[in-house]
């Protein structure tokens, strides 16, 4: 057992604490609910949105059994290492924008974590919510919506931030993915979860307000920009219908990415799996070889 995990779990975790860390005015900590172990907070957070769950519902946990991210993937949290937790959301916006909750989750937990890091720019977005520190990848988020044509009856957002675990805590490494890391890693320090929950949640105020009106989401979309490192870099893009190579050229209003190839041919994408390419190099190879093919 290292002695991260041995401090971290001989610690209670205070999860109501997390209040001394909001800022003024926060409408996302109605009720914390918290429990050292559960398979899932976003199940228990789903199951509480259907129940008719109030907007601000925050379920965390010391340890998430069977967590899981974009895709069905499975997310592994160590037991009291992670920032593990899912909130209720009921956003007067078009269902069109739902999509914008992601992106608005990512900014969140870059400006959150981003302070920590003594050099600018440590902390990125890859689209369309993964979060990177110093291009390893310490968050994973995902959101789930229902409800009818006007706007969604709710959403649930699921966050998981890698936190207070060292390398041997880590998952291997998988083809086409950023290396994982943590917090801890990175920054060389511990940290305290509840705070981490507290600030997560103060950004998370602020951004999804900004997507129910034009201009507010005008000025959402040029901060995530500001901060995803996934614009202007080579990408592959991975669908169900195949594979497409470019550069990523710029986020639609709805949060989808657009991809434009060597030929100058621009498409959209609103669900798929984005690679970073190494250099421009690799892409323009890899688009060589796919004309070939």
């Amino acid at each position: 057992m290292n002695e991260t995990y041995y401090r971290s779990n001989n610690e209670k975790t205070g999860w109501q604490s997390a209040r001394d860390f909001l800022g003024e005015g926060i409408l996302l900590d109605s009720v914390i609910k918290s429990t050292p172990e559960t398979p899932s907070t976003q199940t228990d957070a789903k199951i509480a949105a259907r129940a008719g769950a109030p907007h601000g519902t925050v379920f965390v946990t010391d340890f998430q059994s069977a967590g899981r991210g974009r895709r069905d993937r499975v997310w592994i949290a160590r037991p009291g290492l992670d920032l593990t937790f899912s909130v209720i959301l009921r956003p007067e916006i078009e269902p069109r924008l739902a999509p914008l909750l992601n992106l608005a989750a990512a900014l969140s937990v870059c400006r959150a974590v981003g302070d920590f890091f003594t050099e600018p720019r440590a902390v990125s977005i890859k689209w369309p919510n993964d979060v990177l520190a110093r291009g390893k990848k310490i968050c994973g988020i995902i959101c789930e919506t229902a409800g009818g044509v006007e706007k969604p009856g709710w959403a649930v957002l699921g966050i998981g931030l890698n936190v207070n675990g060292t390398a041997a805590d880590m998952p291997p490494d998988a083809p086409d993915k950023p290396e994982a890391a943590s917090m801890f890693m990175e920054c060389g320090r511990l940290f305290h979860l509840p705070e981490l929950l507290g600030r997560v949640l103060t950004c998370l105020d602020e951004y999804t307000r900004l997507i129910g009106s034009e201009g507010d989401r005008a000025r959402l979309l040029s901060l995530y920009g500001e901060n995803c490192s996934t614009l202007g870099s080579g990408v592959k893009v991975i669908t169900d219908e195949g594979e497409f190579f470019g550069t990523a050229s710029g986020i639609e209003d709805d949060g989808a990415i657009t991809v434009t190839d060597s030929e100058g041919h621009a498409a959209t994408f609103r669900a798929a799996d984005v690679v970073h390419l190494r250099s421009l190099g690799m892409f323009e190879n890899s688009s060589q070889d796919r004309q070939r093919a």
